[in-house]
């Protein structure tokens, strides 16, 4: 029986002001709803559950985010912030003057005034988007403080540490920096046993993210682009068994692969962690909502959004736009897996400062970093099921 877990996150933040490290993580519950997908001869597994018959706080977390971004896109980027999620859970969007915030209040939104608009911290991060490449390095737009966040691991040396500094000082408060510890890679491994998928000579392992259809129904599956850029023909670990050949994949800048199910006898299923949560939906991700991460090295349920849209540079050298950054651990092996919220599917894992540390929900400084799935999906025609 080939039976190979799927494994490896949306938008809002805190109203306190506090740095990411000090936000207050959302409760397990909310984050315990897993979602990845489950690889399983048909006879094994019954059929998935369609989308309307799963209801949960992610699918009205998405209802209100929709109205939320359809109220900030009416208001424009010059006059909003950002919109975020509150440690009490509610969707805030953030204006910068009083009229936009009467404009919020009377279409029963919460608002709340900031000193800087949308179009100044993009602006922000696009100037410093031109260091992109410095190793160890990240940085994107936190509407929850209203600032462009800036942070460095272990590895940058001086040198890198004042240029950065040198671009950083010249936007006053509309930045601010910070050290976290351990080093950002990517989190795929090579020579090592025990992970869900691995390339032809055993010597590449990572994790499948989420299964896939296209419109005509034929079935693929997602994973990390860095895993698959040399990689053409997968198998499942645990059998040998072949799965399937890649078709796309975006490395670096992105970070996902599209890989085909090749063979009749593998019947891919929507859910993941074991079959312990269905997908029924993907979107974008929002500022400080709460997420989960499953891989076949390991896992963690407890996390939060920290930024929707990342520059990031692997220890390796590698840079990637656009990466959603959590609160969550990752290891050796899990790249590719699925980052999600309860039912919807948010993110592909890619890479995490965690290194040889515990995995585990009480290291604050964690930081990993997902390509957003709904990106891919648009790009290929895909959707979730």
């Amino acid at each position: 029986m080939i039976r190979s877990s799927l494994k490896a996150g949306s938008h809002a933040a805190t109203t306190d002001r506090r740095t990411p490290s000090g936000r207050a993580i959302a409760a397990a519950g909310a984050a315990g709803l897993l979602v990845a997908a489950l690889l399983v001869p048909a006879a094994a597994q019954a059929a998935p559950t369609a989308a309307a018959d799963l209801p949960d706080a992610a699918a009205a977390l998405s209802n209100k985010g929709q109205k939320a971004q359809a109220l900030v896109g009416s208001l424009g980027k010059a006059r909003t912030g950002g919109v975020y999620l509150n440690d009490s859970g509610q969707l805030v969007v953030a204006v910068t003057d009083q009229a936009a915030a009467q404009s919020v209040r009377a279409a029963g939104g919460e608002a709340e005034l900031v000193t800087y608009s949308t179009a100044t911290l993009e602006s922000v991060h696009t100037a410093l988007d031109k260091l992109a490449g410095i190793p160890g390095t990240s940085w994107g737009v936190d509407p929850s403080t209203n600032q462009v966040s800036v942070e460095l691991d272990s590895t940058v040396n001086p040198a890198n540490t004042a240029r950065l500094k040198g671009a950083t000082d010249k936007f006053g408060g509309a930045v601010r920096v910070e050290r976290i510890s351990g080093k950002i890679t990517k989190d795929e491994i090579y020579m090592s046993g025990g992970d869900s998928i691995r390339n032809t000579y055993s010597s590449l392992y990572c994790s499948i993210g989420f299964n896939v259809a296209t419109s005509s129904g034929n079935r693929h599956f997602l994973t990390a682009g860095h895993c698959a850029e040399g990689t053409q023909n997968w198998y499942d670990t645990a059998s040998g068994l072949y799965l399937g050949n890649r078709v796309a994949v975006s490395w670096p800048g992105n970070d996902w692969a599209d890989i085909d199910y090749t063979p009749d006898y593998v019947t891919a299923y929507g859910n993941v962690d074991n079959g312990a949560q269905d997908i029924a939906s993907s979107r974008y991700p929002y500022d400080g909502e709460s997420v989960s991460r499953v891989g076949a090295t390991s896992k963690d349920l407890v996390g939060q959004v920290l930024l929707t849209s990342t520059t990031v540079t692997y220890s390796s050298g590698e840079t990637l736009y656009g990466m959603i950054k959590t609160s969550l651990c990752g290891k050796g092996g899990d790249s590719g897996g699925p980052v999600y919220h309860g039912s919807v599917a948010l993110g592909i894992h890619s890479g995490s400062n965690t290194g040889d540390d515990p995995c585990n929900t009480n290291v604050s400084d964690k930081r990993a970093y997902h390509q957003p799935v709904q990106e891919v999906l648009n790009a290929r025609g895909l959707h979730v099921y």
